[in-house]
């Protein structure tokens, strides 16, 4: 709602100095011994005449001024009359608090019991972050301590001379008392067409929540044809709240959502649920829950639940336009509890997951930990002579009943011990581990697949079998800092030159009939290159006698600080064969090193910065990866952005996105993520903004592809009166996260 306790705050203050500078009349200039009530700044005040009895009537009037801090009532005429209690003033009212104004054509109260009204009022408000409002009633009634009416009240956001929308209210009761306001016959006119309208509302008074209906929103899509939310707010207490929100899609019917939200000292969470009871195009009843709680018990001990559900695997394919729900694959359903103890800590968990599959891209459920016990820890400084140690171990059991898979209990400890040595220059730190492991499997399931087989004729012959796996693993990483003065295009540079030597050795283990459980092949990527083990988890541990160098060179602006250019070159080198792979189908390695990896980024210009990751086989002189991209900043509402990423064999897309200003106040947006191997848009947006100040209208088309099939396409239509509300769909997630470096249009910039 509109800041009217801040106009009603503005009155009371003048009706208060008015009081006080009645008392004080006959004295008319700024005195030293000036009496001050409760310790209140003094009154200054200014008149061209003053007569009446100092006990009972007193009147001023010509260019009357009172002042007290940074407040000041001007008036043609005033008057107090002590035995009424009530003051009058008339004539060019003005109340003014720094950069607020109040102005009326007469004022009449009783200033003990706070009766009166104020007639022809308009005022001008300010905000501490630049906001602006203004409005006008025709008679503002002050209906005793506290408790203010408005007849006829209208609020904008607009400049003076600018009457593109106001809010209007036909009758409007301020209660301080209980902190609640009322309105009735409310309606917005928009370019002078009411486009929204309310019979009866309340809303709060200060910050505290207040329950009724929030702002609807409507949108059209294929899929769901032309939809309309209407959001109903329900405030229980200061710590739990809910809202309730129909939802009627014309080529589904009607669905109804429901969420919940609790927020205590010691634990705080939300309940949500969605029911579609019959989906027109689905023929069926589709629906989704979810409950996330977070629980302290207390300084040591804490938990948490995550579930969510839906009825069937193209739900949020069907009904969502969000890539952050389309692209959701496992839902999780899991409990965990943890416990702080220091140095260390311990975890434990039950997960199961509800996958969505689509038909044209079927994928492997993941395994079901029921449960996994995990305990960690680190300590810096052991025993006070610099030396570090890590320790990680884990109990998992995992289920997978549903697709017929090897099943059994893994445990695994990984203690390891480091020891820093560092100078100014340089760094040399050896490390050296233990992996120990353990499968115990369940009975005939050992002759079933894994998560990376996908027929039980992959079974090692046999069957896959109870191991106890125990590996020495040794590191040593060693890296210099040099650095000297540059001066290039007469700018002054400091260049940094950083090589990095990184050694790992551990010896071979026949792990063929160890299943794989939730273990994957690491993307080959700089980071990578400087770890023990190519393998995600700890169902492989990669036999190793490789190297790997680096060197990174920088070029930092000596006035600035600003990183102007880094570019990074890595290659790893093996000293022996491939012996352990992750399933029958992973190649070995034939070569005795890897890619070539370069990454090179950095802020070019002010406005210009470009980023590269290139990774190029030099067996086969050709480029295996490519991720490039350059962005262009000309200050809000000024953004270009280009990428193109490749991988060879599976990937190849552009990616485009822009906010350019076209004309004083109008902004074009747009998006392009173009799959050059499948010739197919994988997401596209393409839209408008106009801000007029007070108000800005935001139109945006937008194709998503939701499966490796199907896509679907959706508008989105929203007018923002500013300082008010915002009327239709909200595409501002979907800009944000399409367009990066993207502002809405009020803090964007426009032509000149």
């Amino acid at each position: 709602m509109p800041p009217f306790p801040r106009l009603i705050l503005c009155l009371c203050l003048a009706a208060a100095a008015s009081e006080l500078y009645a008392a004080d009349a006959p004295r008319l200039r700024a005195s030293a011994d000036l009496e001050q009530r409760g310790g209140a700044a003094p009154i200054e005040f200014e008149a061209d005449r003053l007569h009446g009895h100092l006990d009972r009537i007193v009147e001023v009037s010509g260019a009357v001024v009172l002042r007290q801090a940074d407040e000041r009532v001007e008036a043609d005429w005033m008057r107090y009359d002590k035995l009424a209690d009530e003051a009058h003033a008339r004539g060019n009212v003005l109340f003014a608090r720094g950069a607020d104004r109040v102005y009326g054509s007469e004022i009449r109260l009783k200033l003990s019991e706070r009766l009166g009204e104020m007639r022809d009022v308009r005022f001008e408000l300010h905000g501490d972050d630049g906001r602006f409002g203004r409005g006008a009633t025709e008679t503002l009634r002050f209906e005793g301590p506290d408790v203010y009416g408005m007849r006829a009240a209208s609020f904008t956001t607009c400049a003076p001379g600018d009457d593109d929308w106001f809010l209007k209210t036909a009758e409007l009761r301020l209660d301080y008392v209980s902190n609640v306001g009322t309105a009735r016959n409310v309606r917005v006119e928009f370019l002078d067409t009411p486009i929204l309208y309310m019979p009866w509302m309340d809303f709060a008074l200060d910050d505290r929540r207040k329950s009724g209906l929030l702002t609807p929103s409507f949108g059209v899509s294929t899929e769901r044809g032309f939809e309309l939310l209407a959001p109903w707010y329900w405030n229980i207490a200061p710590h739990r709240d809910a809202t309730l929100t129909p939802r009627v899609m014309t080529k589904r019917g009607l669905q109804l959502g429901a969420e919940f939200r609790y927020l205590e000292p010691a634990y705080a969470g939300e309940v949500a649920a969605e029911l579609l009871p019959d989906d027109r195009q689905a023929n069926r009843t589709r629906y989704r829950a979810r409950l996330r709680h977070g629980h302290r018990f207390d300084a040591r001990w804490s938990g948490n639940l995550d579930y969510e559900r839906v009825s069937d695997d193209r739900y949020f394919v069907d009904l969502s336009n969000l890539v952050s729900q389309t692209s959701q694959v496992n839902l999780p359903q899991q409990a965990e509890l943890r416990y702080q103890g220091g140095w260390w800590q311990a975890s434990g968990l039950v997960q199961r997951y509800q996958t969505l599959q689509d038909p044209a891209n079927p994928i492997v459920e993941p395994y079901h930990r029921l449960p996994q016990i995990r305990v960690g820890g680190q300590q810096l400084d052991l025993f006070g002579h610099g030396v570090h140690f890590d320790f990680a171990g884990e109990l998992v059991n995992f289920d997978h009943r549903a697709d017929g898979r090897v099943q059994g209990v893994r445990t695994y400890i990984h203690p390891s011990v480091s020891y820093p040595v560092r100078t100014t220059y340089a760094t040399v730190t050896p490390r050296l581990g233990w992996h120990l492991s353990h499968y115990a499997l369940e009975g005939s399931s050992r002759f079933k697949p894994d998560s990376v087989r996908d027929t039980a004729g992959a079974v090692p012959v046999g069957g896959f079998r109870d191991t106890t796996r125990s590996l020495p693993i040794f590191s040593l990483d060693s890296n210099l800092f040099l650095e000297r003065d540059l001066t290039l295009l007469n700018v002054d540079f400091l260049q940094t030159l950083e090589p990095r030597a990184y050694y790992v050795n551990i010896p071979y283990r026949d792990q063929s009939r160890v299943p794989v459980f939730d273990s994957s092949l690491r993307e080959l990527s700089l980071d990578q290159l400087f770890t023990e083990n190519q393998y995600i988890g700890a169902d492989r541990v990669n036999d190793a006698n490789q190297l790997t160098l680096a060197l990174t060179s920088r070029l930092l602006e000596r006035g600035s600080g600003v990183e102007r250019l880094q570019v990074t070159f890595g290659q790893r080198f093996y000293f022996e064969d491939q012996r352990v792979t992750l399933s029958p189908s992973e190649q070995v390695r034939a070569r005795n090193s890897t890619d070539v990896l370069a990454h090179l980024s950095g802020q070019l210009t002010p406005r210009l910065a470009l980023r590269a990751v290139l990774q190029y086989d030099t067996a086969e002189n050709d480029l295996s990866r490519a991720s490039i991209g350059a962005g262009w900043r000309d200050g809000p509402g000024r953004v270009i952005n280009a990428d193109y990423r490749y991988t060879i064999g599976s990937l190849n897309q552009i990616d485009l996105s822009f906010q350019w200003p076209l004309a004083p106040g109008w902004h074009g947006l747009g998006r392009l993520n173009y799959s050059l191997r499948e010739s197919r848009v994988i997401e596209g947006l393409a839209g408008f903004e106009y801000s007029a100040g007070c108000w800005a209208l935001r139109g945006v088309m937008q194709r998503l592809a939701t499966t490796e099939t199907t896509a679907s396409n959706a508008f989105f239509l929203q007018l923002e009166l500013r300082g008010l509300t915002r009327l239709g769909p909200n595409p501002l997630e979907v800009l944000k996260r399409g367009i990066s470096g993207y502002q809405p249009a009020d803090a964007a910039s426009t032509l000149p």
